[in-house]
Parts: structure tokens; C-alpha cells; sequence
């Protein structure tokens, strides 16, 4: 939506060259900066992150564009770009599409490809947000339900001391595997934001792409330098969709700079977006968790994104392929 269910907040005036030349109160109290300082300075250079200054973006189209805020932390904006001003408004959630994950699909020359990927990515936020509501709100059910059983004592129900354990032990699995969904949504918001280093470091691919029954097709090439946890975290992902529909193997080449890793499944059973953004995926960390599709994706694209690469995942034909490509850097 362009900003038409919402009143946008007075224009930020903006110049030819990209400066600010109208700086409204509502902007100062968002952003943190006074008038004073807003007035003539670059928007780009005074507003959004180093990742995305350099970039165009694009006229017409309302963003959900991350800002650095004058004490230095990031917050989300809804901004439209318009001629000689720009539009915004705070975001409490998120609402229109990621300007980050816009840009990355826009830099793709293939139009069908890049109206394909646009179109997922929408999918997969709606997908994920009420995902991660259902998940959120399960285990809160069971929680409050049990508690409540307990805390009425035997006057409203006699339960055995066997029965009480029981009890306890379901608040203590829900709880566990709340923990575990809030761990994984704040990862997913330190990759979006950034605001964890990576851990980088060369990197071996055969041990990187090592997973038991999981054939694996090396091409030579150089070590490429990334954060070891989160690459093995995501190219599990990428095996275990695989898995969903049967045996997956790993082909890894080397060209023109980067490294394309390709997680494929040839199978006649189809799988549709659907199913797999609903689809329980194994955890990579917990033995007996799970991560639904459409966080699993979205992770797993975040990291790829943090790495300088993408990951696209096909299951619009019989079988499965997952396309993870990153820079390569010699050793």
C-alpha cells in the first residue's frame, strides 16, 4: 500500500542532488535530528546505514527502509520516495516490502526471475508472521492451561502426584521450546539489522558441506571466508527441504568470483510454496526442535544476504533445488 490507509507524517523536502531541504518537527522527534542539523546535509549520508548508501531507491514505491537513528541504533520507517520529497511513517511491524531484500531482488538482470523472488518474499513474510503467531501462541495455551490446573489445587481438580509431574513436565517442553522460537527471532532480527559481527574466518567446503547420506559434488576452487556456524546453519536448511521430498545431493562450483552451491532433489512428487512454509524443519542446534519453513527460509536468506550472496529455492516443478551463492575469496 502507498501510504493511503495510513496519514503519512509531513514530507522530508529533499533536493536534486539528494539534500535535505525541508525537515518537518515530526522527523526531528523520529529521527533524533534537530532542524539545525538536518538542513542541507545528504539524506542518504545523514539517514540510512553504509550498506545502503550508494544505492537508488526507487520512485513511487513505499519501503520498509531500516534508519540510523541519531544515537546511533537503527529503527524501520515506511518511506516513499516522491518528486522533491520523501514520504515516511514509524513502523511499529513491518507492513510493506524490505527495501534490503527489494534492492538484492531488483539487482537481478532477469525480470522473470526478479518478479518471481519479489513475489516469494511477500509470500513468505505473510507466511512467517502468522507461522510465528501460531507458534507463539501453542505452547502459551498449554502453558496457562497446566499452570492453571496446578494452582487451583485439589479443590477443583485431584490430580495425582504423578498427574502433577506430568503437568509440570508439558510447562517445562512449552516453555523450553518458546525459548528456542525466541532465540531464533532474534537471530533473524541481529542478521536484518546487523548488528552482530560475523565471525569470519576461511573456510573448508568439503567439511562445510559434509551432512551423513548426503552425496557431495566439490569443484575446485578457492576457500571463501565466511561466518563457519551460520554457513553450516543454512546449507542444513537447505538439505533438510531437500529431505522433505526425498534423498538430496550438494553440487559446489566455483566461476566468475563466487561460489554456487546447489542443493537438489530429482524426484516426480512435487512440493508447493505452501506446504513448505508450513513444513516442520529440524534444528540445527536442537535435537528434538524444529523451525517452520517459512523461518527457516528466511534465516537461511538473511545469512546468505550477510555474506554478500542470495539463496533461491525452486519447487515450482517436480523435486527441489536450493541455490545458495556467495563471494569467493583465495586463500
Amino acid at each position: 500500500m502507498l501510504m493511503s490507509d495510513e496519514a503519512a507524517d509531513a514530507d522530508i523536502g529533499v533536493n536534486a542532488a539528494g539534500d535535505i531541504s525541508e525537515w518537518p518537527a515530526r522527523a526531528a522527534e523520529l529521527f533524533g535530528y534537530e532542524r539545525s542539523r538536518a538542513l542541507g546535509a545528504s539524506f542518504a549520508g545523514l539517514l540510512l546505514p553504509p550498506r545502503l548508501q550508494g544505492t537508488a531507491l526507487p520512485c513511487g514505491i513505499e519501503l520498509d527502509v531500516p534508519i540510523v537513528h541519531r544515537d546511533g541504533h537503527e529503527l524501520h520507517a515506511a518511506l516513499l520516495l516522491k518528486d522533491g520529497a520523501i514520504a515516511f511513517r514509524p513502523l511499529p511491524h513491518r507492513c510493506p516490502p524490505d527495501a534490503e531484500l527489494y534492492l538484492r531482488a531488483t539487482a537481478d538482470p532477469d525480470l522473470p526471475e526478479r518478479h518471481r523472488l519479489l513475489t516469494e518474499l511477500s509470500q513468505l513474510r505473510t507466511e512467517f508472521i502468522r507461522v510465528a503467531s501460531h507458534e507463539l501462541r501453542t505452547p502459551l495455551t498449554s502453558i496457562v492451561t497446566f499452570a492453571t490446573m496446578l494452582e487451583s489445587g485439589d479443590d477443583a481438580i485431584a490430580m495425582s502426584p504423578q498427574d502433577r509431574r506430568a503437568a509440570l513436565s508439558v510447562i517445562r517442553r512449552n516453555a523450553e521450546h518458546m525459548q528456542v522460537l525466541v532465540a531464533d527471532l532474534l537471530l533473524l532480527t541481529r542478521l536484518e539489522t546487523a548488528e552482530a559481527p560475523l565471525d569470519l574466518a576461511p573456510l573448508h567446503l568439503s567439511e562445510l558441506l559434509d551432512f551423513p547420506g548426503v552425496p557431495l559434488q566439490l569443484g575446485p576452487g578457492p576457500q571463501p571466508l565466511g561466518d563457519r556456524h551460520l554457513l553450516r546453519e543454512l546449507f542444513h536448511t537447505a538439505v533438510e527441504i531437500g529431505r522433505i521430498v526425498g534423498p538430496p545431493r550438494i553440487e559446489a562450483a566455483y566461476g566468475n568470483g563466487r561460489w554456487t552451491v546447489v542443493v537438489s532433489v530429482a524426484t516426480e512428487g512435487g512440493l508447493t510454496a505452501e506446504r513448505l512454509l508450513s513444513m516442520r524443519i529440524p534444528h540445527p542446534e536442537k535435537a528434538e526442535e524444529y523451525r517452520t519453513g517459512a523461518l527457516a527460509l528466511m534465516l537461511g536468506r538473511e545469512i546468505a544476504a550477510r555474506h554478500g550472496g542470495t539463496m533461491l529455492t525452486s519447487v515450482d516443478r517436480p523435486g527441489v533445488t536450493v541455490r545458495v551463492s556467495f563471494p569467493g575469496v583465495a586463500t
